[in-house]
């Protein structure tokens, strides 16, 4: 049954791979890497006899749901893109009801005088707007489970807080109202609703226990400086403020207070928290009456707790899972960790294996996998029968020959620490042929991010194109204990920039690289770092390519506190100096004078700029503006030096799939750049096509 349901989907709705991914070429086409998944988000009924999954082509999103008995599809709900519409999390209510968020992007004003809470981002550009359903199987009995047009407004959300597994007709939403929000249990069916509790005007989210009742609410405070964390156990009247977040605190990459799902006793959740001491962040079970960590599920020294595998039909929690070098859960449950390692060990090292749905008996699970070679892959695992089958490819005609591999390089830094990152050789190299080799080093963004296993658009799209490609670990990086964070804490240009140095220093010692074919690549804070680089470590690159990144600080931070457009609570200018941005900012630069970070600052030094610079940027950047780039690009100008800056248009600072068009532009021209300065990657494999697998 390998693949059957791929094929059948496929078969159904007249649905193949993208042209260009037909075409027998040597190298994989980069349509591979980019925009929308051609099938995402499937999920499973309670009974197991049917799934659903989004598929996506041309004109827009189909919501499909297949007979597993009788391998039927059929789609039943649409989303236009030229409508700017697309679907978004479904799942199944109960056996017969399927509910979905619909998304339309819609470009607007900015407008922060409503009196009626946003629950989305909203720039002076975009905003993004949803609407959640329920349907039957068959696409019959449509109903909108909230309609903001009763507060005679259009463009205001609810959000999903649980499924209530125990009630098979109710969800609970948290939607806006006049003068607050109001958390509602709401029928599927026929979406009549009740209030269940309210909220205030700063309230944007809730955590319901085994019962569905609110023990947890959290709320904006100080302007959207933060937030804070209350709790109210089930026979408690008051709610208690127990962990508040402000400045630079509320921006932290590693859970210090998230919870995660119910317990198995009432007033009891599931949260990952760093703990008043700790470093890395745990996972725990919380009390809501007494604000007691009542047992400890989970912790490790050398990562962040970030996710779970919970069993929502019985609320148990079957295994703690984090990323290390690849993605990593440990068993809670001798029967679950039974069932997962033999799953792990068929799957192979090469892949993260992650649990998607379930069926309430526990007999069928829906997993998915990604790796290096596999852009996505859906499985169904049956206990019964000890099956296991891959049913939907996320992209069709794939030839895994035609990816890179990944490995795992480990290395001294230059003031004696150990680190490691990720090597991404081209297809048909080997670790034992990795000489000399023409290489880009791409630092992640954040920088309180983290590169993972598996899956990069800018190092997949450019090892299958003949470079190696190296991702560093910094200082400052998240996901390994907030004193790794701290480290970076004024250390831009400094220690961060020594740590990505000292890595492309070690490739060329080591032998992988050609020391006279080496380039550099970011975005965003990876951005800021290739730029440095251009003037910091012209002994190193032959080439830079900065996107989205930051020029000169000082005019980040004036920009951050009193610029003129952008949302204040999720970051952009004009928050003041007690926003989440600002305090941000200033705690990652540190106690430096002006000189001192003028300095680090590219837009200062465009003077001593070593090597070729190319910059790209999204004019409707409201993280890190595109002034910052423009600021550059006349810099060089006045150096005398050339440069080239590549505006996106109506693009923003993410990577999202509907801007697949734009990162083409993106790939395309550093991949050129590259070509131009280091020259081309090496020679695809003899005899590889990039046909199917």
């Amino acid at each position: 049954m390998q693949r059957i349901l791929f094929v059948l989907l496929a078969a159904a709705f007249a649905f193949g791979a993208p042209a260009s991914a037909q075409q027998q070429a040597g190298r994989a086409p980069l349509d591979w890497f980019l925009g929308y998944d051609q099938f995402r988000g499937a999920t499973l009924s309670p009974d197991g006899r049917n799934l659903a999954v989004i598929r996506r082509d041309d004109a827009g999103d189909t919501l499909v749901v297949v007979n597993l008995a009788t391998r039927r599809a059929a789609g039943i709900q649409r989303a236009r893109a030229d409508q700017s519409l697309e679907l978004s999390q479904v799942h199944f209510a109960n056996n017969s009801r399927i509910v979905f968020r619909l998304i339309q992007r819609n470009r607007v004003v900015a407008d922060n005088t409503a009196s009626i809470r946003r629950n989305q981002r909203v720039d002076d550009g975009f905003e993004t707007n949803s609407r959640i359903y329920a349907v039957n199987l068959d696409g019959s009995s449509l109903v909108q489970l909230y309609d903001p047009s009763a507060l005679g407004v259009a463009y205001v959300d609810a959000g999903v807080v649980s499924d209530l597994p125990r009630d098979d007709d109710h969800i609970l939403l948290i939607v806006p109202t006049y003068g607050g929000v109001e958390l509602r249990k709401v029928n599927v069916n026929d979406a009549s609703a009740e209030r269940v509790e309210n909220g205030t005007i700063h309230t944007y989210n809730f955590e319901v226990d085994i019962n569905g009742t609110p023990v947890l609410r959290q709320d904006s405070i100080a302007n959207g400086s933060g937030f804070v964390w209350l709790r109210r156990g089930p026979s408690q009247r008051g709610w208690t403020e127990i962990a508040r977040f402000r400045g630079a605190a509320a921006a932290n990459s590693g859970p210090d207070f998230q919870p995660i799902g119910a317990a198995q006793q009432p007033g009891q959740v599931f949260v990952l928290a760093r703990r008043e001491g700790g470093d890395t962040s745990g996972l725990y079970i919380y009390d809501t009456a007494t604000g007691q960590y009542t047992e400890t599920i989970q912790t490790n020294p050398n990562f962040d707790v970030t996710d779970a595998e919970l069993d929502t039909a019985n609320n148990v929690l079957q295994a703690a899972c984090w990323w290390a070098q690849r993605w990593t859960c440990e068993p809670k449950d001798g029967a679950f960790g039974a069932r997962w390692t033999a799953i792990n060990d068929a799957l192979g090292d090469q892949v993260n294996v992650m649990l998607v749905d379930r069926s309430d008996d526990g007999n069928l699970w829906l997993l998915y996998t990604f790796g290096p070679q596999d852009l996505g892959t859906y499985y169904m695992y049956n206990h019964q029968t000890h099956a296991l089958n891959s049913i939907i490819s996320q992209r069709s005609g794939i030839n895994a020959n035609l990816l890179p591999t990944q490995h795992v390089i480990e290395y001294t830094t230059s003031d004696g620490q150990r680190q490691w990152g990720y090597l991404w050789l081209p297809p048909g190299v080997s670790m034992a042929q990795a000489r000399n080799l023409p290489t880009i080093v791409v630092p992640h963004g954040g920088p309180e991010g983290r590169d993972v296993w598996g899956n990069d658009p800018f190092a997949q799209s450019f090892s299958s194109q003949g470079y190696a490609v190296f991702q560093p670990n910094f200082r400052g990086g998240g996901g390994f204990g907030r004193a790794f964070v701290v480290a970076g804490h004024g250390q831009w240009g400094a220690r961060m920039q020594a740590d990505v140095a000292d890595a492309a220093r070690h490739l060329i010692q080591a032998g992988i690289t050609d020391p006279n074919r080496i380039c550099i690549n970011g975005w965003s804070y990876g951005g800021y770092v290739a730029m440095t680089a251009s003037f910091m470590n012209a002994d190193i690159f032959k080439c830079s390519v900065a996107g989205a990144g930051v020029s000169d600080l000082r005019a980040m931070l004036r920009w951050v506190r009193s610029g003129d457009r952008g949302d204040v609570q999720d970051g952009g200018g004009g928050g003041g100096a007690r926003s989440v941005s600002y305090q941000y900012w200033t705690d990652a630069m540190g106690t430096r004078g002006e000189a001192d970070i003028d300095g680090v600052s590219a837009a200062q030094n465009a003077q001593r700029v070593g090597m070729p610079l190319l910059l790209i940027h999204g004019d409707e950047d409201i993280t890190v503006p595109i002034e910052q780039s423009e600021m550059m690009q006349r810099a060089m100008e006045r150096a005398g030096k050339q440069t080239r800056l590549i505006t996106l248009h109506d693009i923003d600072h993410y990577a999202s799939p509907n801007n697949g068009e734009a990162w083409r532009i993106v790939l395309t021209e550093a991949l050129a750049f590259f070509n131009q300065n280091i020259g081309p990657g090496v020679p695809p494999p003899s005899g590889a096509g990039a046909g199917n697998e």
